[in-house]
């Protein structure tokens, strides 16, 4: 349970401006002294989005040296109890409902199959029965997604690298070494290194595959863009890439603004390769998710879905395959879970 403080209508508006002018002090300034952020104070509480937090409420009163009980009785206010899983609404959350696009895939291939016998393999190879997809499924689809993350392709062995961070290990663990396992028949030895967990293996199959049927470039990524071969009219390959990318490289965090912990959601990722981001932002605008595109510094380019509407549809469309995202955006769904009713883990 949280409280705050309940104004009649227009009161709330009227305490703070009052305050303001009393203590002689600019929007910006008075957040400040009230720890919290300017556009709360001045958009969010002033124009009465939302309730006055009562520890707020509380240090106002001590900037302005008068006596709590007497404030809320000049402006009929009482402090009340309630809990904030409760709210949802323009009013009280301060962000605005949009109504995003259906699916309109632009694509006009179907997915491939491959002549899978031209590829050169050694004899380790051999001794692990190492086997090749026999055309594109939404579980390669998803596997490139994950190269394109987390993986390194080397330029001059037959050496393939694929690692994340230690805090996926259940992602890592559970999902990844079985898709290795079901794709191309790899028990892969997957390991804490030094800053990192996952695997490396020399495979001359492996990378031939790669490089030869899914034209993959090996060495630096700086400049790579989304594969031809994923480029097909089917959703669920689409989508499946999408989330092998997004669940390695890319984030969810919930925004905590207008006086409320962690409701706001974002769904982020930011390259080096300006082209592997505008390719993936087309996917999304096709998949109807409307992403945003922006400049991170003079190196990075990052994708933004932010709001209830694209994290629900992204979680039906795409979902979710490293726990490590999964997980958030469930404790926030028992947090808020009227807010998050359409988001499915």
């Amino acid at each position: 349970m949280e409280k705050r403080v309940e104004f009649p209508r227009g009161k709330q508006k009227e305490f703070l401006r009052s305050s303001r002018l009393e203590i002689n002090l600019p929007w910006s300034s008075m957040a400040k002294k009230l720890r919290i952020k300017a556009g709360t104070l001045r958009v969010a509480y002033n124009y009465e989005y939302c309730r006055l937090p009562d520890k707020v409420f509380k240090d106002i009163c001590k900037l302005r040296r008068r006596d709590q009980k007497r404030i809320l009785k000049e402006f009929k206010a009482k402090v009340v109890e309630y809990d904030p899983r409760a709210i949802i609404g323009r009013k009280a959350w301060g962000e605005t409902r949009v109504k995003l696009s259906d699916v309109k895939i632009k694509f006009c291939g179907e997915p491939e199959k491959f002549e899978n016998e031209k590829i050169i393999v050694s004899s380790v190879d051999n001794k692990k029965k190492l086997k090749f997809p026999k055309k594109l499924t939404p579980e390669l689809a998803e596997e490139i997604g994950i190269h394109l993350g987390d993986g390194f392709f080397s330029n001059k062995k037959y050496e393939y690298r694929l690692k994340g961070n230690k805090d996926e290990k259940k992602y890592y663990d559970n999902f990844v070494k079985p898709l290795y396992k079901k794709l191309f028949n790899l028990d892969v030895n997957i390991k804490e290194y030094e800053t990192t967990y996952g695997f490396e293996l020399y495979s001359k199959g492996l990378w031939n595959f790669k490089s030869e049927i899914l034209s993959l470039k090996s060495g630096p990524k700086n400049n790579i863009k989304v594969p031809q071969i994923v480029k097909v009219n089917d959703v669920r390959i689409l989508s499946s890439f999408v989330r092998g990318l997004f669940d390695t490289d890319g984030s969810v965090s919930f925004i905590s603004q207008y006086g409320f912990s962690r409701y706001y959601p974002r769904i982020t990722i930011g390259l080096k390769s300006k082209e592997l981001i505008i390719g993936a932002a087309e996917i999304l605008t096709m998949l109807g998710l409307s992403p945003r595109v922006s400049r991170d510094g003079e190196n990075i380019w990052v994708i933004s879905l932010n709001g209830y509407e694209r994290l629900a549809k992204y979680s039906k469309l795409v979902g979710w395959s490293n726990p490590k995202h999964s997980e958030k955006v469930k404790k926030w769904k028992e947090q808020y879970p009227k807010l998050g009713k359409e988001v499915i883990i």
